[in-house]
């Protein structure tokens, strides 16, 4: 897996240039390969300590804990396809100081908000009673918490530092090669080998040494004035800022009067903008879009009620085991009739008295009569054998039958001792030592013949539906007890906590959408999303062939997290987009519809790696991951941006004074002419590049923006 998913980010760490003559090249100064192996290198490390710091408290290890790495890898991925985003939005002409800043100010709230609600999302999982639920959720927490940490700390380290190499027109492979140190500017890179290899676009450096040769504005750093002596009457406070003022002595901020994020236009920008948002935003797409989401609804609802619990022994090996076969054939043969269930009365009545027969044979019967128990002559009791005894005693040595209750259990322990019962029996029967009757029994048990005993949801039923019927004689004291029986518990339990963790799963995530999205009918549409797509797990789930265990349990929990994580970014990205909800929708889709589709996609390919385990646990965890990451997908590129633009047309996080008079078939309008009116590219052609692009979400004002172009493409054509 590791392998796929560095060359997947290491071909999306690539920057492609466009050449005077069309051809296209790789430009070496603006790529940054070495994200992509940080990018993998981040979540590795966040495995290993949060591993370490686990076993370290005392806790186990268990084989479903293995999966925790897949989980937190996919999320590092994701954040860190986060952040390379944001910092090719940036303007390549400020220094990598303010590029940093203006990256970290974008992916910030997106990366946060992934964060905390995976974090959330596992740390109420640490809290369910199943100990190998919590156990993975306690990894995979401690794991998404270091993966946060390491991707503010050390990942954006590497950026700085890559950052740096592009700043300088460094090689962003051989940039430690003193002969290949430089790359070559695209004017000058005549061959293919020199295009495809070698060719980079105008760095900073360069352009503020031809500033200085031709005179123009000088690009020296400006130096803050450092104070070598100490007042005596400045505060503390005042002397900790002075101290401080000498760290920035060499800031750089001869860039202020620049913007922070370029206009450059992208193929995806292109796609998103002027294909995709139209198109799923016409009448009849969206109406086609909500009867898809009908029928999606439906047959979800439909898995939801052919839900069954339990996980049948035979998948816990391989398939390809030996073992397998074993449990196949008990399950055709042995698992279908021949079972014993204990059952142990730990208050008998006085077994001599008639109406304490009469009870216990009214109990007896009770259980031989169910339809996972057999007759009665696949009961096994001590009683029985002892009735048979005394009858055969009295026929062939005329020796009398008891006449009392005493004289009775006095003939029991002498048939226990002397006649053979001790060897079969004795181990059933429990004798009050205490008591002045050294005759007292004060417990036994017996065993019931089980059937139709075959699949965990068969085990499940029988063990509510024996102890229901234990339950009706309260004065007995009735147990019953099977080898499945702590199985049949777990699956009892399976669906109290699955919903008791999903409510608070959902609560902490609704709290989270109120405080991140600026909106609070955005924030419960995100609810809305979050439930949709946590019912759809489920019923396909359950139509795809997976029980309700412990595992799928896991997976629908992590539902939760990565649900909110896709709807979030498109919900945030509309409420802070300006103009008519079919602008506003467009603008989030242009914004993030592509980091938000690359990081689906390499959470797809990190557990595609799970199809060639021959284990019937990790093909749980493939298909409901499968269908978190794939519904997740379809709510935040498809569902979510239509129910917006119909829910929510005027969601916006500005005041509505400054649009006082907003007319949106008028503003539609003026979209669509803006569509049709062709645009000049003010861009030089040689660093006119195609990269993994985003836009800002705090900038965004299409209508504003596209004003400024316009206005200053007018200005340079005069000019000319």
């Amino acid at each position: 897996m590791s392998g796929i998913l560095f060359a997947f980010t290491l071909g999306c760490s690539l920057v492609f240039l466009r050449h005077e003559n069309l051809l296209m090249g790789i430009d070496w100064v603006r790529s940054k390969p070495i994200l992509g192996l940080a990018a993998l290198v981040c979540p590795l490390l966040a495995v290993g300590s949060a591993f370490g710091l686990v076993l370290w408290t005392g806790e186990y290890y268990n084989a479903i804990v293995n999966i925790s790495p897949f989980i937190v890898v996919c999320i590092g991925i994701d954040d860190a396809f986060l952040m390379t985003a944001a910092w090719h939005r940036t303007n390549p002409e400020l220094s990598p100081a303010r590029r940093l800043a203006e990256t970290l100010a974008e992916a910030a709230v997106a990366i946060s908000i992934t964060s905390f609600t995976d974090m959330l999302t596992f740390g109420i999982g640490c809290f369910t009673t199943l100990p190998g639920v919590r156990l993975f959720c306690l990894y995979t927490f401690w794991g998404i918490t270091f993966t946060y940490i390491y991707q503010i700390t050390y990942f954006t380290a590497v950026i700085a530092y890559a950052g740096e190499m592009e700043d300088k027109g460094l090689h962003s492979l051989f940039g430690f090669w003193p002969c290949w140190k430089k790359c070559i500017r695209p004017e000058l890179a005549n061959t293919i080998t020199l295009k495809w290899f070698f060719a980079g676009s105008v760095c900073r450096e360069y352009d503020r040494q031809q500033d200085e040769i031709f005179g123009r504005n000088s690009m020296e750093p400006k130096k803050v004035p450092i104070k070598n002596g100490e007042n005596e009457n400045e505060s503390i406070l005042q002397r900790l800022k002075a101290y401080l003022s000498t760290l920035e002595s060499n800031q750089d901020d001869s860039d202020h009067h620049l913007k922070s994020h370029h206009g450059r236009e992208t193929f995806v920008n292109w796609f998103f903008r002027e294909f995709y948002g139209p198109y799923l935003l016409k009448t009849n797409t969206k109406v086609m879009v909500l009867v898809l989401y009908l029928i999606y609804a439906f047959i979800a609802l439909f898995g939801c009620s052919q839900i069954k619990e339990g996980l049948n022994p035979k998948n816990l090996v391989r398939e390809s085991f030996y073992l397998n076969n074993f449990y196949v054939l008990i399950d055709e043969t042995f698992w279908q009739e021949g079972l014993q269930m204990q059952v142990v009365v730990n208050n008998p009545p006085d077994l001599y008295d008639p109406n304490g027969r009469e009870s216990f044979n009214k109990m007896r019967e009770e259980f031989e009569d169910t339809q996972f128990t057999m007759k009665k002559n696949a009961t096994m009791i001590w009683l029985d054998a002892f009735e048979t005894k005394i009858i055969e005693d009295e026929s062939n040595f005329n020796i009398s039958l008891p006449k009392t209750s005493e004289e009775w259990y006095e003939r029991v322990k002498e048939w226990l001792i002397t006649a053979g019962g001790r060897r079969l029996w004795e181990l059933d029967m429990v004798w009050d030592k205490h008591n002045e009757s050294s005759n007292h029994l004060k417990a036994f048990r017996f065993q019931v013949g089980l059937k139709n005993y075959r699949t965990p949801t068969d085990h499940t039923n029988s063990c509510k539906l024996m102890r229901q019927i234990a339950s009706k004689f309260p004065e007995l004291n009735i147990t019953t007890f099977h080898e499945y029986y702590p199985f049949a518990d777990q699956y009892l339990e399976l669906k109290p906590a699955l919903f008791r963790n999903i409510f608070l799963a959902v609560f902490c995530m609704m709290v989270v959408s109120i405080l991140m999205i600026p909106n609070l009918f955005a924030a419960f549409t995100i609810i809305a999303a979050i439930i949709s797509i946590d019912v759809g797990v489920l019923g396909y789930m359950a139509l795809w062939g997976v029980n309700l265990e412990s595992v799928s349990m896991i997976t629908v929990i992590m539902s939760i997290g990565f649900s909110v994580d896709l709807s979030a970014h498109i919900a945030y990205a509309y409420v802070k987009s300006e103009g008519c909800s079919k602008t506003k929708a467009i603008a989030a889709l242009e914004t993030l519809g592509w980091p938000v589709f690359l990081g689906a996609f390499t959470t797809l390919v990190g557990i595609t790696v799970l199809t060639f385990v021959d284990a019937y646990i990790i093909q749980i965890f493939f298909k409901t991951i499968f269908l978190v990451i794939g519904f997740s997908l379809i709510h935040g590129m498809v569902f979510l941006p239509v129910l917006l633009t119909i829910m929510l047309p005027n969601a916006n996080i500005r005041k509505e004074k400054h649009f006082p008079h907003r007319n949106e078939k008028a503003e539609e309008m003026q979209f669509a002419a803006r569509k049709l009116t062709p645009k000049l590219s003010v861009i030089h052609p040689a660093v006119d590049a195609i990269s993994i692009d985003s836009k800002n979400l705090h900038e965004i004002d299409l209508v504003s923006q596209k004003g400024e172009t316009e206005a200053e493409t007018t200005k340079t054509s005069e000019k000319k």
